[in-house]
């Protein structure tokens, strides 16, 4: 496929951004752009979006590069990042997205680079596909990720070879973008797609490849994910129940109904909410489902519309979220707000963490496995690997959850990073007195976007817990959940 506009060059790219620099509405978007508040900020970004120009770019680049705080007045870089991103996004001029281009073959912040790269996938040009094929080889294993990601969705067959290489490659992510992206291009590459689905060392990559089956491989995508039903690893069965809820077959249906007996409860519960939704029937018990299934297979039509998934409520509820996993984490809040009171409950924000934790693990019983996380602007686990809750692990994990409050900001996506790299751990508690103060991703835009690409291998579920009542930390509180299916609770 031929570039739809024309390649240029650094010195005449550097000329344009010289010219377009002098315009009056770019000075009054630069000048919101460093002011203190987000609404500021945000106006900077949209008449930056409007310029629609290579200096427009620059100027957003230029914030998307900050890592320091600009004073202490000011939020932290990540706020502000995040919104000039919606910005870059919209930008649709050939010669300004030259300028993120540019960035990317040349910048020397190897974040803000895999991020153009990220923003060169989303603008789908194919003239973007020989410096993406280039940035293949960056030391950086997040920008050459990013960068296979986005080959496959320009579909650029030029980068067949390096790809090719990258199948091979130790990072998960990486090997598994690659392989992906190879498909994408060349359904020759088939074959070595399929097989990674079945034969691949990482649970994970084989779990995100399933994840893809569905675009990649029309019709075999039942079967596929069948097989996959009796994988070693919980995180393949899950995707593959999720794709089989999505299939109007009888034998769909069948195989929801062997993923009922999953010895996982999460892919247990994710099959019976499919086969509620998929056939419109709000049975809950699975003695029920296997008997009223061989009774109506013959003569069963499926609905129109897909029913509402039904969910027990359970006997054990963490701030009022049911707790149905086996392998669980608690991740709580160390920041400064959360010695502030917390009305409902009439005792301090951390006291209620506190007593709630305790409730909770008091009651559960079992084979359960758990971990519990502190969070504010670092992350400290209570053990480094979930361990079985017992007697002895309750009683420690208590009193590591009982520090006192030590921090000023928090980092929650530095937190949930720390769940889904342990590959044992299904779910996650999140409770936070708001939304994130700092990180790499601040705003709910990215942490979810950047949340998601995770969850293709990881699969966690995470349920939120916002102790506040500010309706906008609520609501980024409450986009985190909704992206990997998890309920949220707010108390005031």
């Amino acid at each position: 496929m031929k570039p739809l506009f024309p390649a240029v060059s650094s010195l005449l790219l550097a000329a344009i951004v010289t010219a377009q620099q002098k315009d009056p509405e770019l000075e009054r978007a630069r000048k919101l752009l460093g002011e203190r508040t987000e609404d500021e900020v945000t106006a900077g970004a949209d008449l930056c979006a409007k310029a629609n120009s290579p200096a427009a770019v620059e100027v957003l680049l230029e914030v998307l590069a900050e890592v320091e705080r600009r004073t202490h007045m000011h939020l932290s870089p990540g706020h502000y990042r995040d919104i000039v991103w919606d910005a870059l996004v919209r930008i649709t001029d050939p010669y300004a997205r030259r300028r993120v281009e540019h960035e990317l073959k040349n910048g020397r912040d190897q974040n803000v680079r895999q991020w153009c790269a990220e923003l060169l996938g989303i603008y789908g040009e194919a003239g973007f596909g020989e410096s993406l094929k280039r940035a293949l080889s960056a030391k950086d294993e997040d920008i050459v990720r990013q960068a296979a990601r986005a080959l496959g969705l320009l579909k650029f067959e030029g980068a067949i070879g390096p790809l090719s290489t990258l199948t091979r490659h130790r990072n998960d992510y990486v090997r598994a973008n690659a392989i992906e992206a190879l498909a994408r291009i060349s359904p020759a590459q088939s074959g070595q797609f399929l097989a990674a689905i079945a034969q691949d060392r990482s649970g994970g990559v084989r779990c995100a490849l399933l994840g893809a089956a569905p675009q990649l491989c029309g019709d075999q995508t039942e079967a596929l994910s069948t097989t996959a039903l009796r994988d070693a690893d919980w995180r393949p069965r899950m995707q593959a129940v999720q794709n089989l809820g999505q299939i109007k077959t009888k034998t769909a249906v069948d195989a929801l109904i062997t993923a009922l007996r999953d010895g996982r409860p999460v892919v247990a519960a994710r099959a019976m909410h499919e086969l509620q939704e998929l056939t419109g029937e709000p049975i809950q018990q699975v003695e029920v489902w296997e008997k009223w299934w061989p009774e109506h297979r013959e003569m069963f039509g499926f609905p129109g519309q897909r029913g509402i998934g039904k969910r027990e409520g359970g006997t054990v509820a963490y701030n009022g979220v049911p707790v149905d996993s086996d392998h669980m984490a608690f991740l709580i809040d160390k920041s400064v707000m959360m010695r502030a009171n917390l009305g409902s409950k009439g005792m301090s924000k951390e006291a209620a963490a506190q007593a709630e934790l305790q409730q909770v693990l008091e009651q559960l019983n079992g084979k359960v496995t758990f971990n519990v996380f502190h969070y504010d602007v670092a992350v400290t686990a209570f053990e480094k690997k979930a361990i079985p809750l017992t007697e002895k692990s309750r009683k420690r994990a208590l009193e590591f959850a009982a520090v006192k409050s030590a921090g000023r900001e928090k980092d929650i996506w530095q937190a949930l990073v720390a769940v889904v790299a342990d590959p044992t751990l299904d779910t996650a508690y999140l409770l936070s007195s708001g939304e994130p103060d700092t990180g790499l991703y601040v705003h709910w835009n990215r942490v979810t976007r950047h949340l998601a690409d995770l969850n293709r291998f990881h699969k966690v579920t995470v349920h939120a817990v916002a102790y506040t009542d500010n309706e906008w930390y609520r609501d980024q509180l409450k986009k985190i959940a909704e992206a990997t299916g998890g309920h949220f609770r707010s108390l005031e």
